[in-house]
């Protein structure tokens, strides 16, 4: 599974508090920055042991509808692919992939990836079991629930740069949302 979560950084390409989420950073005007506004988040909800999401659930726990909501704007595509089990969202002019591992591997996965990054990653204190973002050009946030690892990343298909504040605050949302939605 590592191998999934090592590709899923390879790919990806871009802490707030829980009730900062963006406004509407897809703004198809170009270059417009994206504004935060205060929101209610989702309470995060804790789950028995060995509970998790395997893949085919993976859009149960992300609806496309709850990514359009975090977005501001309508995501247009989804599509489920590799064999880690990406989830993707595409809308006009962003991507999501959400990458589920399973139920077993995360905490030896989540150690390994967090021992690469070394002061690379930035620790999300509250989130699930353990959550990290990684802070080098890849990008993205991990979460880790019992022993399933969790990936979140937003990628601007325009290779425009994104506030780096406003995408983490998007992914944490995210991630927030997904742990509430476990069974």
């Amino acid at each position: 599974m590592m191998g999934a979560i090592s590709c899923a950084i390879l790919l990806a390409t871009a802490c707030r508090s829980a009730v900062v989420t963006p406004a509407n950073p897809l703004a198809d005007s170009g270059n417009v920055a994206p504004t935060s506004q205060a929101v209610a988040v989702p309470t995060q909800v804790r789950t028995p042991a060995g509970s998790s999401a395997n893949t085919a659930d993976a859009f149960k726990l992300l609806p496309k509808n709850d990514i359009s909501k975090f977005l501001g704007v309508p995501v247009f595509t989804t599509e489920l692919s590799g064999r880690g089990g990406v989830c993707t969202y595409t809308s006009s002019n962003l991507k999501i992939d959400f990458t589920t591992t399973g139920n077993t591997g995360g905490i030896k996965a989540m150690a390994s990836t967090l021992a690469n990054l070394s002061n690379l990653a930035l620790v999300v204190p509250g989130l699930g079991d353990q959550a990290f973002y990684n802070t080098n050009a890849a990008n993205g946030l991990f979460v880790l629930k019992d022993d399933a690892e969790y990936l979140f990343s937003m990628n601007d298909l325009n290779y425009q740069d994104l506030d780096p504040a406003v995408v983490q605050a998007t992914e944490k949302a995210m991630a927030e949302k997904m742990l509430a939605n476990l069974p």
